[in-house]
């Protein structure tokens, strides 16, 4: 199994008071992870001009990484940087850019962006070209939001209707996972497999193993055959021993084989927190228990078996969006 990974998420601003989640961190991060030891290898700040009057956040959500390249993703941009160095070659905003989520290269060599703000996945060129925007919905984006706008200036557009997380690929179409409908459709809509996860929201969606895997944010990793036929759960809460508390906001996979690492963002004392059932309900002593550290975990999904954890709090990576091999 791997243990050389890039980690992607942000460290969180210093406050007194609760952060909304589009103005919480400060500094946008890669870490990579050797051996157990993290390292802080790449940060980055959104120039003001690609952010809401009076700032926003600075952090990387899911990223796609390839031999010799990362693609990041901040709040409003897409990053194209040289690997191991991360040099930047090129960085892309658009004026429907608003809580990016995810960027992926298509295999016609085309970028697809998760644009969760507008509930929809945008399909850019290489050169930065808006090719076309498309709701996850069904609908066009602009019968609900206005072409005229430019939404790297808007701090929010909440409450989501859908709120996309991934883009993953099945025999070159692309399919994106629905946050609020708790499952995975083709993008464009038409006829083929739909992944229902249920439960809680899912996050992410990757192909591995000859199947797609989803994480779902209470602590559960479902996989599927690629067809959407059988499927198997694994609950990483009954893997906690000693533990009574939520595991976190489980967030960032990254399968080989039988064991996957998996990202937790410590659960934080906000409204959102306060909103989430599974947190409120689902643990007999979640409101009273000290909150896990942010944290990647390996765990053996045959067995199953919780293996190892590299808390990540110390290099100042206050929540994880993407996990990748960085070998």
């Amino acid at each position: 199994m791997t243990r050389d990974l890039f980690v992607t998420g942000g460290e969180q601003r210093l406050s007194f008071v609760p952060e909304n989640e589009w103005s919480r961190y400060t500094t946008a991060l890669v870490v990579r992870v050797r051996d157990g030891v993290p390292e802080r290898v790449f940060q980055w700040h959104t120039p003001p001009d690609r952010l809401p009057e009076g700032g926003g956040s600075h952090c990387f959500k899911a990223a796609t990484f390839t031999a010799d390249t990362a693609y990041l993703c901040s709040q409003t941009e897409v990053l194209i940087c040289d690997l191991p160095g991360f040099v930047p070659r090129r960085v892309i905003s658009l004026p429907c850019f608003n809580d990016l989520h995810h960027v992926v290269p298509g295999p016609e060599g085309t970028l697809w962006v998760t644009v969760t703000g507008l509930d929809a996945v945008a399909e850019v060129s290489p050169e930065g070209e808006l090719l076309r925007l498309v709701g996850v919905l069904g609908a066009s984006p602009w019968e609900r939001f206005s072409p005229d706008v430019d939404y790297r200036k808007v701090p929010t557009t909440k409450p989501h209707a859908s709120h996309p997380n991934y883009v993953f690929f099945l025999d070159g179409r692309p399919y994106v996972t629905r946050f609020e409908q708790r499952d995975a459709v083709p993008l464009d809509g038409g006829e083929g497999p739909r992944f229902l996860v249920g439960g809680a929201g899912i996050h992410d969606g990757n192909v591995a193993g000859g199947g797609v895997a989803f994480t779902s944010v209470d602590g559960h990793v479902t996989r599927f055959e690629p067809d959407g036929g059988r499927r198997s759960t694994t609950e990483l809460n009954l893997l906690a021993a000693g533990r009574e508390g939520p595991l976190g906001w489980c967030r960032g996979l990254h399968i080989e084989e039988q064991r996957a690492w998996v990202g937790f963002t410590r659960i934080r004392q906000t409204r959102l927190r306060q909103n989430l059932s599974w947190v409120r309900h689902g643990f007999r002593r979640a409101e009273h228990s000290s909150h896990l550290p942010t944290r990647v975990a390996l765990y053996d999904l045959a067995a199953p078996a919780a293996l190892e954890e590299v808390d990540l709090e110390p290099v100042g990576l206050n929540a994880v969006f993407s996990i990748h091999a960085a070998s």
